[in-house]
């Protein structure tokens, strides 16, 4: 019997391929991104990222009025966040890696939302476990690099006084019937869930409200949060400000193939602090294969990279786009066995990690400067 596929906020199930994404994304109502969307986003940034081109980010709202407004002079922020449930994984990152991309192509601001109020109410964690998480996960974001300048931490309880005089006004707009439709909620679910929507919304028209600038806000994530931005789209032209733009990305596979990364299951996926004796061990034991059965079955009809955990994570981490496709191409032909890409993808992991655990003791000391206050927005 096949698997349910269902998308929410909070739980995905089942495997998605490219059509399940494609049909998800349209009964949504978001758009797919096609060939002259991608030359705008060339003209305007100078180039493509590998994501757009190897469909990881796949599907977007008003994403061409927003680099129409922006070719003509007009700015735009980003907005981005993390729910601190626990350690991250590099499918957490996905997102984070394309919205630095962002920032550094168009200098703009960026806010990200820690949702640590999230996870009190949607998650059995005690604050005291997820403040915790909450501090080790700006780390891990920080760690790829954003500039200080312009990015603004918002961790909601924190910032909870600005945050919530804004979100009282999308509360306003949001009727108990919308909220069961939207995101199922039933009689027994806590009224901070009802509520929290009306937070997430916040960022993206705070920059507006608290400066008075007219600039719209785009928004980068995985399609399971999408319920939340098509209430905000709906809420926001009744306050006054705009509907923000979104870019919406599949998930990263899990690494036994189904489903996304989980952070309740430490071998669904590959954690930032996995040392490399760690990472090795997962890849070689429970990494999916598009492979074949035997050596000589692969050799005589090659592999299938698309559906292969360890190509699908090497193509995310290789910057070298070359590289990625000469590997592609000896992996389905079979001149790469199943065993060499997972070793491809295992040395790219363990550099990558390297990395951010350099940069992440670097950052560590200036997190502060990372913070988001009014001043810093006003400037």
């Amino acid at each position: 019997m096949a698997q349910e596929k269902q998308i929410t906020p909070w739980e995905v199930q089942g495997e998605l391929t490219d059509t399940d994404y494609q049909k998800v994304a349209r009964e949504f109502g978001a758009k797919i991104i096609d060939p002259e969307l991608t030359e705008m986003i060339r003209s305007a940034a100078g180039e493509v990222h590998p994501y757009i081109t190897n469909g990881t980010f796949f599907a977007h709202r008003d994403l061409d009025m927003l680099l129409s407004d922006y070719r003509s002079g007009k700015r735009f922020y980003l907005y981005t966040g993390r729910g601190p449930s626990g350690k991250m994984h590099l499918g957490h990152l996905i997102p984070f890696i394309f919205t630095k991309w962002l920032q550094d192509r168009f200098g703009a601001d960026l806010l990200i939302q820690i949702t640590d109020d999230e996870k009190f109410l949607f998650r059995d964690l005690e604050m005291e476990d997820i403040r915790k998480y909450t501090e080790e996960n700006i780390l891990d974001i920080l760690s790829l690099g954003f500039r200080p300048e312009n990015t603004h931490i918002i961790v909601d309880s924190e910032q909870a006084g600005i945050l919530y005089n804004q979100a009282i006004r999308v509360a306003r707009h949001i009727n108990v019937s919308l909220a069961r439709d939207v995101f199922g909620f039933s009689d027994s679910d806590n009224v901070g869930k009802f509520f929290f929507t009306s937070m997430q919304a916040v960022p993206a028209f705070l920059i507006p409200a608290l400066t008075g600038r007219d600039e719209r806000c785009l928004i980068p994530y995985a399609i399971d949060q999408d319920p939340h931005f098509l209430v905000a789209r709906d809420v926001l032209p009744k306050i006054g400000y705009r509907k923000p733009s979104s870019i919406i990305s599949k998930f990263m596979p899990a690494l036994k193939g189904s489903g996304k990364m989980s952070s309740s299951d430490p071998n669904s996926g590959i954690y930032l602090d996995d040392d490399p004796k760690t990472v090795r061990k997962k890849m070689m034991k429970y990494a999916f294969s598009g492979g074949r059965a035997t050596a000589e079955e692969q050799r005589k009809f090659g592999a299938v990279p698309e559906i292969d955990f360890a190509y699908n994570i090497y193509k995310l981490l290789e910057p070298d786009q070359g590289k990625v496709r000469k590997v592609y191409e000896e992996y389905r032909r079979g001149a790469l066995l199943s065993g060499e890409m997972k070793q491809i993808a295992t040395d790219k992991i363990n550099e990558f990690l390297e990395e951010l655990r350099a940069r992440r003791e670097e950052v560590r000391s200036e997190v502060d400067a990372y913070r988001f206050s009014i001043d810093k927005v006003m400037r």
